[in-house]
């Protein structure tokens, strides 16, 4: 049996083997390529990204000549300046795949673009006509210095961060919206229950109703995070769709792209939610401390834990309006003669009573 051990994307999508499992999987493929990863978990990212390749190539079903693949590919190296790594000739090989990358990249990116010199934005123009899928797709790259604001078909709103971009359908399905970043951006969702959106930056899949977070998944990082502004996401890696992590306002994930763990906390710096934001003063007259707590917690989408006993009788007489949230939990604190931890996504009061 091949030496699948340092294949790259491109040997793997060469080899007849390969291409057979994924054209017609069985329980022994199955099996023989989970045995395989479980030998060599660093090839993971290696046979994941030849996957989603040949299914892509298999779904275009359309490989240009290599005369027409040198015209495009010169045409997207061009654009990205980032030219693909030829390969030394091997025996026993066809060396199609420079012909079919070149192919679908121009599929998938854009077969004509303009670029706009006032905005620096480049928009997806005719994409390519080889299958009806392909003039479905936009792609919005932000090549400008500062933050770019695009408007999707459902009202949706995505702030891109410079040398950033997404990629999305021009109409989504009836049942799913599905948007693919790149680099950084800030989603304000449009609320549809029924329509549940998805987004896949960096191996990592973030779920929505309606809110609006960050997300942020530049190519070279070795992590992805999610920073919910708004609202209630689950994250959870392509790789291992059972294991999710609910994020609410002022929470965030972090995702190691190389052990593929999810570590939940909150934010440096919560801010208050736009239901509270005018309506809350923050300016508490010998409150119990409970209520306190219980208004840090409703205006901040955090969660306090402490002893409720031990406190009962402890209360505070402040202004806080006009302070951060953790200046609002250190005047508090030291009012009562207590400490705080941030613990992932808890903030652990600790006290002596009052």
């Amino acid at each position: 049996m091949t030496d699948y051990s340092t294949f790259s994307v491109e040997e793997f999508i060469e080899d007849e083997y390969f291409r057979e499992s994924m054209r017609a999987p069985s329980p022994e493929t199955d099996r023989f390529w989970a045995d395989f990863l479980r030998k060599h978990p660093q090839q993971r990212a290696t046979l994941t990204s030849a996957r989603a390749f040949f299914r892509a190539l298999e779904h275009l079903q359309v490989y240009p000549s290599p005369e027409q693949g040198q015209r495009m590919w010169a045409g997207i190296e061009e654009q990205t300046q980032r030219p693909f790594p030829e390969r030394d000739a091997r025996p026993g090989k066809t060396h199609n795949f420079r012909w079919w990358a070149a192919g679908l990249a121009a599929a998938l990116l854009i077969a004509f673009v303009w670029f706009q010199p006032d905005s620096g934005v480049l928009e997806s123009s005719k994409p390519l006509t080889a299958t009806a899928a392909d003039s479905s797709w936009v792609l919005q790259v932000n090549q400008t210095q500062q933050l770019a604001t695009f408007q999707l078909s459902d009202g949706s709103e995505v702030m891109l961060s410079p040398q950033s971009q997404i990629r999305y359908p021009r109409q989504f399905d009836a049942h799913k919206r599905e948007v693919y970043l790149t680099g950084e951006g800030f989603f304000k969702v449009a609320r549809n229950p029924k329509q549940p959106f998805y987004v896949f930056a960096g191996n990592l899949i973030t779920q929505v109703i309606g809110t609006s977070f960050r997300i942020t998944a530049f190519p070279d990082a070795s992590q992805v995070r999610v920073t919910v502004r708004t609202g209630k996401v689950a994250v959870y890696s392509a790789h291992n769709t059972t294991h999710s992590l609910f994020l609410t306002a002022n929470e965030q994930v972090q995702f190691e792209a190389s052990s593929e763990k999810l570590t939940k906390s909150t934010v440096p710096t919560p801010t208050l939610s736009p239901a509270t934001q005018e309506a809350q003063a923050f300016a508490f007259d010998n409150a119990p401390i409970d209520q306190v707590f219980q208004t840090l917690e409703q205006s901040y989408g955090v969660t306090i834990t402490y002893d409720a006993a031990l406190l009962k009788n402890c209360s505070l007489t402040a202004p806080l309006a006009n302070e951060s949230f953790f200046k609002k939990l250190d005047l508090i604190c030291q009012t009562i003669g207590a400490t705080y931890e941030v613990w992932g996504s808890q903030i652990i009061i600790t006290a002596k009573g009052c």
